[in-house]
């Protein structure tokens, strides 16, 4: 939190063990939480799926990539041929099982599945993950590794408004 409010010594992304500590310790009351907030990044990426001109067809491999309580899976899933959602928090992971959609259901960092998966999906779809890096070279470049040729990432990022856009670093 230090870092990020003060732009010092700022790490490149947020450790895969913050992100899991504080994913596993709200993911029982994540959704109820996202639908008061109107939450709105699995129903963008459905809607750029429709508009790229996929047509859900049952026959692309598609990850999830942070894929939290499996918002997106219900959504995607009927393009998918088989479907598989990565996310670090083992309490998100429980939730997206409960909705039995996904092939396959891992706890790898992302990254890293991606560059051990080369050319594996027709489909990436992210909400709300990348959110959690800094400098998004990294992930792109193995997102295009792990994609096959004229294969589609669909993803999502938030937008900063005005001086402070949301920063509050009370100390």
């Amino acid at each position: 939190m230090l870092a990020a409010c003060t732009g010092r010594d700022v790490p490149e992304r947020a450790s895969n063990a913050f992100v899991e500590a504080t994913f596993d310790s709200f993911a029982s009351s994540f959704e109820s939480k996202l639908e008061r907030l109107s939450y709105r990044a699995p129903a963008l990426v459905a809607a750029m799926l429709g508009e790229s001109g996929g047509e859900p067809s049952h026959r692309l491999d598609v990850l999830d990539a942070g894929c939290g309580t499996g918002l997106c899976g219900a959504l995607v899933k009927p393009f998918a041929r088989r479907l598989v959602g990565v996310d670090l928090s083992q309490g998100m992971l429980a939730h997206a099982k409960d909705k039995n959609v996904y092939d396959a259901l891992m706890k790898p960092a992302l990254t890293e599945y991606l560059r051990d998966n080369s050319e594996a999906f027709d489909l990436i779809v992210s909400a709300d993950t990348l959110v959690y890096f800094g400098d998004l070279k990294g992930v792109i470049a193995a997102v295009a590794q792990a994609l096959r040729p004229n294969g589609l990432f669909v993803f999502t990022l938030e937008h900063a408004v005005g001086d402070s856009a949301g920063a509050d670093c009370r100390l």
